[in-house]
């Protein structure tokens, strides 16, 4: 491999996992959602070849996206934020089965995950 794999990559990864029908639709939607909001963070407007890696999502940006991001793009749906948990807890376990996760960043996910009651 090259080098890490990019956000954008990962998450395509993760989308292909999912069988189609209405969920895949629900997850491919949050999947560009987060993209989008990682887009918005990282990317460097001087130099947007740069990758956004999985690296780089920490508990903040996390809590970030599905506290304030989603509900922010989507305030007429009120289960936004429950599919953003179902979301965020497939792809965390996908990352973890692929060692996707530094130890550290393992850590701060798990306890992200213990204060949003996501399970």
């Amino acid at each position: 491999m090259s080098g890490p794999s990019s956000l954008e990559e990962t998450v395509r990864s993760y989308l292909e996992t999912i069988p189609e029908g209405a969920q895949h639709l629900s997850e491919k939607e949050i999947a560009n959602l987060l993209l989008e909001f990682s887009a918005l963070l990282f990317e460097d407007p001087e130099d947007p070849s740069e990758k956004i890696l999985v690296s780089d999502l920490s508990a903040f940006e996390l809590d970030e996206f599905l506290n304030f991001y989603l509900e922010d793009m989507f305030p007429e749906d009120a289960k936004i934020r429950e599919k953003g948990k179902v979301f965020l807890k497939k792809f965390k376990k996908f990352l973890e089965k692929r060692s996707l996760l530094k130890k550290e960043q393992e850590e701060e996910w798990k306890e992200f995950f213990k204060e949003n009651e996501i399970r």
